[in-house]
């Protein structure tokens, strides 16, 4: 029975003397109610979490170095030494090599047919060694595992039975002839709680540590590495011997080492789980208070130096309910007796029956009693059930406030992103519409320009004109002063005037064609001019699109651009189009730029002219 059980045990029978008692109940009652806000009780446990990883890797490293063990490498050790003839009991090869190198083992000369008998003769001694390198390399590796999985695995079982209660109770209870005040804190720190946080995952792999850490053990104690633990152990860095490197179980055993020499995480993580039971729960607050009272009672007594009369009370007591006991056991004598004699049967008689009667009565308790033990045990199962369910309660708060921070930061995520996106939008409006307003405003320039050549090269022509019209008339004044002073030459004047008139129109003509052609040379510049405007558009939306596919599959690459169904109307998808064909004719101009590079470097390269002069080429 433990320490627990023992105390609840003692609690419980407490709890029976006053239960039910009036005075009791109202003691009880009037402290659980007396200032019940500054009641505290904060209990603390610890939820931790193993790397199943290092384990996985331990687990599946031991196998290979399990077997590695079972090897049993060794080499030979030879010990040789020169004895006495009389004293050789086998004769090996090294013997008969060695007396050929050292005649002088031979001191006497045998008779005629007589064999030659040496007085002395090597005698050589193989003894089995297992203190090899690679055998050394395991024991290091087994006590590596061994430091690795003690340092974590105790610290993994400190977190996890570990337990925090912090109790507090703070009351002043004020009656006509009694005041009371109360003033309590504990607080209790213990690392060996045997009901840590249900947590299935956790104690399954503490299980398989602690299964890793018996294999580890019993390996250390087999024969091999008991006979290779006298011998000095091997310091890092592990020279990687043939065997290391081909043996496919020393060779997995040598990976282990690496991952464990170099791993640097503690290989677990730890949640704080705190549980505020304040407000105090009815049976709580009940226990306590009877708790309050034994402690008010006992400073009572002990104040009073009452215990003598206490004492002598209780074996008053104790000797009444003794009477009351005899009495009621006289009284079902009596009853019996009573039964007997109305039965007709002998007392002896009676007693049988009632023996029997008793038998029976024994077979049904014990039957009475397993059914108990059972529901004992049903109840230890279901509280175990509350346990776990009061901890799978917390599990599941916590798991609902993470997915709520996790919402709330998607919803800020997706508006971030939904800003982003307008941003962007709006600066790809704003730049359309400063790239149309630049060709809007090219354009006019252009306009602009060409109608002021136009205009230029129609004020000279009309100056040339209004210069030939001057001529004409004052040729006609001419032609009139020459009428006057000559008539005889009319005929003369007449044919001038007619080649003058052929010649101005021919003039005219010229100009008008002059101007036909400038214009022509006008519509055909400004088309020219128009088209090659129209050419840097396009090429300017090729970029834009360009710019906005590129912009687009980098936003892909870094997961913050989705499928958009904006593109559905006519004029987006023209646009995404539009944005296909100019990323694809980039990467074909690319591509054949980049060959071309490639080309020239591989295949014109000049390879270098070997010199002639040996020593020269030495001396460079």
């Amino acid at each position: 029975m433990g320490v627990l059980d023992i105390y609840y045990r003692a609690f419980k029978n407490y709890r029976k003397e006053t239960f039910e008692n009036t005075l009791c109940e109202k003691d009880r009652k009037a402290i659980t109610r007396n200032n019940e806000t500054d009641d505290k009780f904060i209990t603390t446990k610890y939820l931790c979490r193993i790397d199943e990883d290092w384990v996985k890797t331990i687990e599946e490293g031991l196998v290979f170095v399990e077997n590695a063990v079972r090897e049993e490498r060794q080499f030979i050790r030879t010990d040789g030494e020169v004895i006495p003839i009389e004293k050789v009991k086998r004769i090996s090869k090294d013997s008969v090599e060695h007396l050929a190198k050292h005649g002088d083992l031979i001191t006497r000369v045998p008779e005629d047919g007589a064999d030659i008998v040496p007085d002395q003769l090597y005698m050589v001694e193989k003894l089995s060694d297992y203190a090899v390198y690679e055998n050394r390399f395991l024991y290091m590796l087994l006590c590596y595992l061994r430091d690795f999985i003690n340092y974590r695995l105790e610290k993994i079982e400190t977190l996890r039975n570990t337990y925090i209660g912090d109790l507090s109770i703070s009351k002043e209870i004020v009656t006509k002839k009694r005041t009371l005040i109360i003033k309590s804190e504990v607080r209790e720190e213990r690392t060996d709680n045997p009901f840590p946080l249900p947590d299935e995952n956790s104690a399954s792999l503490v299980k398989r540590i602690k299964d890793c850490m018996q294999i580890i053990t019993s390996l250390l104690a087999t024969d091999l590495m008991v006979q290779v633990a006298k011998s000095p152990m091997i310091k890092p860095p592990v020279v990687k011997t043939n065997v290391l490197k081909m043996n496919n179980n020393f060779k997995r055993a040598l990976a282990l080492y690496d991952y464990v020499a170099t791993y640097n995480g503690q290989g677990y993580e730890f949640e704080e789980v705190t549980r505020d039971l304040s407000p105090y729960s009815d049976k709580l607050a009940d226990e306590i208070a009877e708790s309050v009272n034994l402690t008010a009672f006992t400073a009572y007594k002990f104040g009073n130096d009452i215990e003598n009369i206490l004492e002598a009370a209780y074996r008053e007591e104790e000797n009444r309910r003794e009477e009351q006991k005899a009495l009621k056991l006289s009284e079902r004598i009596k009853r019996l007796k009573k039964r007997a004699l109305e039965s007709n049967k002998t007392l002896e008689e009676y007693m049988l029956l009632l023996e029997e009667r008793n038998r029976m009565l024994e077979k049904d308790s014990e039957k009475l009693a397993l059914i108990r033990r059972e529901v004992d045990k049903l109840n230890l199962e279901i509280e175990e059930l509350n346990r776990e369910k009061a901890g799978l309660g917390l599990r599941i708060g916590e798991l609902e406030a993470a997915i709520e921070e996790k919402e709330r930061e998607i919803a800020l995520l997706n508006q971030k992103y939904i800003d982003d996106m307008a941003a962007e939008k709006r600066r790809h409006e704003q730049e359309l519409a400063e790239v149309n307003a630049a060709h809007e405003s090219a354009v006019a320039e252009l306009n602009a320009e060409f109608g002021q050549k136009i205009q230029s090269t129609i004020d000279e022509y009309e100056l040339k004109i209004s210069g030939l019209n001057d001529d004409i008339s004052a040729l006609n004044d001419k032609y009139e002063m020459a009428a006057e002073e000559f008539g005889q030459k009319s005929l003369i004047f007449e044919q001038k005037q007619s080649e003058l008139k052929a010649e101005l129109k021919k003039t005219v003509d010229d100009c008008e064609a002059r101007i036909k052609a400038a214009e022509r040379e006008y519509m055909n510049d400004f088309e020219l001019k128009k088209s090659e405007c129209e050419k840097a558009v396009e090429e300017i939306k090729r970029e834009n699109y360009f710019i906005a596919g590129q912009l687009d599959a980098i936003r892909v690459q870094k997961g913050e651009l989705a499928p958009d169904i904006d593109y559905t109307s006519r004029e987006r998808f023209l646009e995404l189009q539009e944005e296909f064909a100019a990323f694809e004719r980039y990467f074909s101009e690319q591509w054949k730029l980049t060959k071309k590079q490639i080309r020239k470097q591989i295949l014109w390269a000049k390879p270098e002219k070997k010199s002639k002069n040996p020593k020269k080429a030495d001396k460079d």
